[in-house]
């Protein structure tokens, strides 16, 4: 049964609000290493480093409850699997190979790493095909593993009540055993470029794509669940208070924890901060705000090319960065913020607005301000 599904405005305002926790990291990197760690500056970059560290999951998690939002209740048939993984490649992985090349192009020339053609053409297929080509590359290598897979776990979903129920626990417990497994026996460095380290993202985004219909009643129905809702936000203030407490111990060197604490710390904040944000995006969805939640709808549907072009403009104005006096360094460090956000937008959309085939490098888009049809498909 092929069944038209409702296209969420909450979905945008979700991408928009985990893009900026992208920048909020991505933009403080730089005050974080450049403030004396006995400072208040240095505290507040550290705060926003890693608080903003609910980007990258937020998205997977996103993906997750979009994909089973739309596919779950589908009938299952070769022609729905061709035009899925057809809007993938032409969506998510020409674009990944774009600016794969791009930025490896770019830091080829910055740093003049040349040695010879064959080198460099067996370091780019190296760096294209685990997602290194730039540091922030491997969130579409991770998306990519999950496509993959995603048709296996979509037809246990639909065939096991089970693995539907208990979603969220399945998907800790899958992603635990492969960071204990990690730790003990397999040993990958590059643990994050691999999707079995966001499975708890990614159930928990299927679990809500399943039952979405419930869960969206239960939210909108706080005055009766409000306990519930508000432990949730409590929750994810505790974890906020202590991954960043934990780092900032790290980082002035006062004290040291395992990489399972760490891991714990943070995928515990990055799933509580993934809860929130579902909350909060229906009540936006309610509230008479429209001027803000069309600011959120322009963000969140140029996320995916802002996210892929913003370490363009931060390369460069870090390589700008005046030191000197405190005033100054803090100045840049706000400036390189708005100027990365604003520019990133821009590009994207006018690329979006003006130029033919534009979702060879930033994916699909839409042109200014213009709402989906309320029965097509949500996008991924």
């Amino acid at each position: 049964m092929n069944l038209s599904r409702k296209y969420l405005n909450e979905v945008q305002y979700a991408r928009a609000l985990a893009l900026f926790g992208v920048f909020a990291v991505h933009s403080s990197s730089t005050g974080v290493g450049g403030s004396d760690p006995s400072s208040l500056s240095f505290a507040l970059y550290n705060f926003f480093n890693i608080a903003g560290k609910l980007g990258t999951p937020t998205f997977i998690f996103l993906s997750s409850f979009i994909l089973f939002y739309t596919y779950y209740h589908r009938e299952l048939t070769m022609n729905l699997f061709q035009k899925f993984y057809k809007k993938r490649l032409l969506y998510i992985l020409v674009p990944y190979i774009v600016f794969s090349v791009f930025y490896y192009v770019l830091k080829l020339n910055l740093y003049d790493t040349f040695v010879d053609f064959p080198t460099l053409i067996s370091s780019f297929l190296a760096a294209l095909a685990t997602g290194k080509a730039h540091t922030h590359l491997y969130f579409v290598f991770v998306s990519v593993q999950f496509y993959l897979m995603f048709p296996i776990l979509l037809y246990l979903f639909k065939r096991f009540k089970f693995v539907r129920k208990y979603a969220i626990i399945l998907g800790i417990v899958i992603q635990w055993t492969w960071v204990i497994l990690n730790s003990e026996i397999f040993q990958v460095t590059a643990k994050n470029s691999i999707a079995l380290s966001y499975f708890m993202f990614y159930f928990f985004g299927a679990f809500l794509g399943v039952y979405y219909e419930q869960v969206a009643a239960w939210i909108r129905n706080w005055r009766k669940n409000w306990p519930v809702l508000a432990g949730i936000f409590v929750a994810y203030g505790t974890m906020i208070f202590i991954y960043v407490g934990m780092m900032f111990m790290i980082r002035t060197q006062q004290g040291s924890y395992s990489n399972r604490m760490l891991e714990f710390a943070w995928s515990t904040h990055a799933f509580f901060a993934a809860a929130v944000i579902f909350i909060v995006i229906h009540f936006i969805e309610i509230w008479k705000v429209p001027k803000f939640k069309r600011v959120l709808t322009e963000i969140g549907a140029v996320s995916f090319g802002m996210y892929l072009i913003h370490p363009f403009f931060l390369l460069f104005l870090r390589r700008w960065l005046p030191g000197g006096e405190p005033l100054i360094f803090h100045s840049w460090q706000l400036i390189t913020f708005g100027v990365t956000f604003f520019s990133s937008w821009l590009i994207v959309r006018l690329f979006y607005d003006f130029v033919p085939y534009s979702w060879i490098v930033f994916g699909q888009g839409n042109r200014l301000f213009k709402k989906p049809e309320q029965t097509k498909e949500v996008k991924a």
